[in-house]
């Protein structure tokens, strides 16, 4: 090596301390953030976040806000907590599931139907934890417990119920009470809450849908019937109190006619026809002229004959 040629700088136990520490600051600076973004876990309305640590749930549940968590240990799982539903119906596209899905009970008359009905629940936010550890998710939820605890129950309530109440709605709201009954409490212990059972609708058998409506058909005819009754009663009511007042008009008429008046009458309408018809009495007189003359046995006259003269 030339004399003239530079040495290397020597390293000293302190330049190298320096060096540490500098890539130290440099590396945290640069990890920081990176940890910060790994540790911050924000929980959005609607929905809670159960903790793990090493994969086990710790028991703490995030509520909605911003949260830190080691994101070494402690990982996160979401879980909605706004109202659901699970619908099983005999109409495409209406349920969960493809195709008919209603449930097929039996009534107490032995004939099978079919119901359409809603399930509305929501996860209870304080046993979030239990929830996941029992179902993890909602459709695991609703192919283990919704599903099965609804058919059961409708299927036990519907076959105390006949078929002519099951369809109606005081039969419809029976099956409602029962199924809202018996599954609170069972949802209760899973981690639901459940809100409400709706009957959507009651599909009646065929046949028995065929004799229901032919009985209403008959009660329409019934009704009508008895509304044309009704309606000739009191036309013949309104004919029978026309004719006793024509009769009782007719009644006071006769006794107002004397034989004073049909005289007059008699000379009144001379005037206004061509046709005179003269009443004649025994012994060939007229009638009212004896009537006039205060002749008493016209009094006893009043079958005799009547002449009829033409002009």
């Amino acid at each position: 090596m030339s004399a003239d040629s530079p040495s290397p700088p020597s390293m000293t136990p302190r330049s190298l301390t320096r060096i540490a520490l500098i890539a130290g600051i440099a590396l945290l600076l640069i990890a920081a953030p990176i940890a910060g973004l790994l540790a911050w876990e924000p929980v959005e309305e609607g929905n809670v976040k159960v903790v793990k640590k090493w994969g086990a749930t710790t028991g703490t549940v995030f509520e909605p806000g911003a949260h830190l968590v080691n994101p070494v240990a402690q990982s996160t799982v979401s879980l909605s907590v706004r109202p659901q539903s699970y619908t099983m119906s005999s109409s495409t596209g209406e349920g969960d599931k493809q195709g008919d899905d209603a449930i097929t009970v039996l009534t107490q008359d032995g004939l099978r139907t079919d119901i359409d009905v809603t399930v509305r629940y929501r996860i209870d936010q304080s046993k979030a934890v239990n929830f996941y550890r029992n179902y993890r998710t909602l459709d695991t939820a609703e192919e283990r417990l919704i599903r099965p605890s609804i058919r059961s129950v409708l299927r036990t309530e519907a076959g105390r119920l006949p078929v002519t109440v099951i369809y109606t709605g005081e039969g419809q709201t029976q099956l409602k009470a029962a199924a809202e009954k018996e599954l609170s409490n069972e949802f209760a212990q899973a981690g639901i809450i459940l809100e409400a059972v709706q009957i959507r609708n009651v599909e009646l058998p065929g046949e028995y849908a065929q004799a229901v409506e032919q009985k209403e058909i008959t009660e329409q005819r019934r009704q009508q019937k008895q509304d044309e009754l009704a309606v000739e009663e009191l036309e013949a009511e309104r004919k029978r109190i026309e004719a006793q007042g024509q009769a009782d008009a007719n009644r006071i008429l006769a006794e107002s006619l004397s034989d004073e008046v049909l005289a007059q009458k008699y000379i009144e309408k001379l005037d206004e026809t061509d046709t005179v018809y003269i009443p004649v009495g025994d012994g060939g007189y007229p009638q009212f002229v004896r009537s006039l003359d205060g002749d008493s046995s016209s009094d006893s006259s009043t079958d005799s004959d009547t002449n009829s003269t033409s002009n």
